[in-house]
């Protein structure tokens, strides 16, 4: 086997490395992301925890301060301290609706919460009864005094969800660090296999007769790259390193700095393709038509990355939005884009919102651009946008009649990579519904879906104001 043979077998083995290591870097990102989102979502239930030990609390001396004084302030005081403790388990209820040991910790504690508000309320009672002087201390001892569900009953169980809780901000917190040590792995890995390839070329190139000028040209071609390749790496570091404790700062910088080698290998590629066309057999062809596709797959994936970042760290400006315009407007220019295709549009008139209206185009775009995806192979098909009253609030919708999905793997729609369609079906990033997520999350909304395979969808949400 000649030298020629061999710098070939290296530049496809080279090839499929790259295409392995994107792979692992895509799969990084896909756990730094899914390990910031935990790591929030655990210390929100944290918080959660320490205020529901504040409204016990608050109730606990305000009941007691009626029974001993009889004044209506302090009445009042615990009335809305109930209140907002029956709101805060029911919250606290919802956020570890994942968690089933938490769920039955969280049962647990409910349980002693009453039991402790059942004594307090006897309490009030009595005092009721007897407006003016003192009441019978022996009427009072369960609300004077400690009892089994008493406050530091209901502070252990807390502290047994806030233990749950620690530990698995600890598994997080590691997953991220994790995840950060694979990507800058892959990062210069991709950098230590662009300068072999380009060394390859510029062999080939060589063998290949090129005369002194052309050769002296692409020396200087690949100086600039190189030296262009230094500088952002050089950047590119100093960014990371001024950002390490901010994960979603974090995510942002990775994507960027990826994109210099996926241009300088879809760069040489194209060049390989079109400058030794002749002297590639098929096999060969066909492996850098799976290098671009693969280096083009994971420009769009750093697209969507980009734009998931920059949607979690813009500031929301909110305004009176006519979303039925928004909508309108985002289809208008999607069918400008396949003026081929007929899709029916319905949009109920002058729905209006105190909303963000750059976040809220982002998220219609995605929510429109899903549903004429997914009503490609359609016939008649029809995308909705409107919203009616549900439990005192308003909520959106936009609805197809397309393919549609299986409700058994709803839970994995708006995570970022999760595809319930194969690529060769329908193409995507896989991040667009994460992406409307996040910004309905921005909006302290909340989101969710309905679909049934080949029946098309719908996706709904609300914005609180």
């Amino acid at each position: 086997m000649g030298k020629t043979s061999w710098y070939r077998l290296a530049l496809l083995g080279a090839i499929a490395i790259v295409l392995l290591n994107t792979w692992f870097a895509a799969r990084a990102l896909h756990i730094l992301i899914d390990a910031q989102f935990w790591e929030a979502h655990t210390l929100q239930v944290i918080s959660q925890t320490e205020t529901l030990v504040a409204q016990v609390r608050t109730a606990e001396s305000a009941a007691r301060g009626y029974i001993l004084t009889g004044m209506d302030g302090y009445e009042t005081r615990y009335i809305t301290a109930v209140h907002e403790i029956h709101n805060s388990v029911a919250h606290l209820q919802r956020l570890t609706g994942d968690n089933t040991s938490q769920q039955v910790r969280i049962a647990m504690l409910n349980t002693r919460i009453n039991a402790k508000l059942a004594a307090l309320d006897a309490g009030l009672a009595v005092r009721r009864v007897q407006p003016h002087g003192a009441l019978d201390p022996v009427l009072l001892a369960p609300v004077l005094h400690d009892s089994p569900d008493s406050m530091d009953s209901v502070q252990l169980t807390i502290h047994d969800i806030e233990a749950e809780e620690q530990g698995l901000l600890a598994a997080r917190t590691a997953d991220a660090t994790s995840a950060r040590r694979w990507v800058w792995g892959s990062f210069t890995l991709a950098f230590v296999l662009d300068f072999l390839l380009l060394v390859a070329a510029f062999e080939l190139l060589v063998r290949a007769g090129r005369d002194r000028e052309q050769i002296a040209g692409l020396n200087r071609q690949l100086t600039e790259v190189n030296e262009e390749l230094e500088d952002r790496v050089e950047q590119r570091t100093r960014e990371l390193e001024a950002s390490n404790q901010e994960l979603e700062a974090f995510s942002y910088s990775v994507s960027h700095d990826l994109r210099a080698p996926l241009r300088t290998i879809d760069g040489f590629s194209l060049a390989l393709e079109e400058d030794f066309a002749e002297k590639l057999d098929a096999q060969g062809k066909d492996y850098i038509s799976r290098v671009r596709n693969g280096v083009q797959r994971m420009g769009t994936l750093i697209d969507s990355l980009l734009q998931l970042s920059r949607v979690t760290r813009s500031d929301v400006q909110r305004e009176l939005v006519d979303l039925s315009q928004v909508a309108t407007l985002v289809f208008r220019e999607i069918q400008a884009s396949d003026p081929k295709r007929e899709v029916n549009w319905i949009a109920q008139p002058g729905v209006l919102a105190e909303a963000d209206p750059r976040l809220m185009r982002i998220a219609f775009e995605n929510l429109v651009g899903n549903a004429w995806k997914f009503t490609a192979r359609t016939p008649d098909a029809t995308i909705t946008f409107g919203s009616s009253p549900q439990n005192g609030k308003t909520v959106y919708f936009v609805r197809d009649n397309g393919a549609g999905f299986d409700m058994a793997y709803v839970d994995r729609l708006f995570t970022a990579f999760q595809r319930l369609h194969g690529e060769r079906e329908f193409k995507g990033s896989g991040i667009g519904l994460a992406t409307v997520s996040r910004i309905i999350r921005r909006h302290h909304g909340s989101i969710w879906a309905e679909g049934e395979p080949g029946k098309g969808a719908t996706f709904f949400f609300t914005l609180t104001a």
